[in-house]
């Protein structure tokens, strides 16, 4: 069974806690990663349009469903930045700041596994 050390560095990544949810399966949570950075290397953007059109309930929805997510790949801060976007987005409190703190670590998460498994940015 492959461990925990044969994973690539992943920046913003507890690669032992992103196992540990896949059950040691380092086949699966490669695959839950590289489908976490296909669904949500732009969500940043995708919140930043639906507040731009008012839509401040998609943008909340766009900030949950990277919250548990983030959770289950083990990007713990970045779980910890898309639940105090989601509050403030429920609030409407400091969305500029939350969102700001959001997108720098998604950012970290994104390139980390771009990086770590030589995914070419496809911007």
């Amino acid at each position: 069974m492959p461990s925990v050390s044969e994973l690539p560095t992943l920046p913003g990544i507890n690669s032992a806690l992103g196992m540990k949810y896949m059950m040691h399966k380092a086949t699966l949570y490669e695959k839950v990663l590289r489908d976490f950075h296909a669904r949500f290397r732009k969500q940043s953007q995708l919140i930043a349009t639906a507040l731009a059109a008012g839509d401040t309930e998609a943008a909340r929805r766009y900030a949950h469903s990277t919250k548990g997510l983030a959770a289950t790949i083990g990007a713990t801060a970045l779980n910890a930045a898309a639940y105090y976007l989601e509050q403030q987005l429920s609030g409407q409190g400091h969305i500029e700041s939350a969102l700001k703190h959001f997108d720098s670590e998604l950012h970290t998460v994104i390139q980390g596994i771009a990086s770590g498994f030589g995914i070419p940015d496809s911007d």
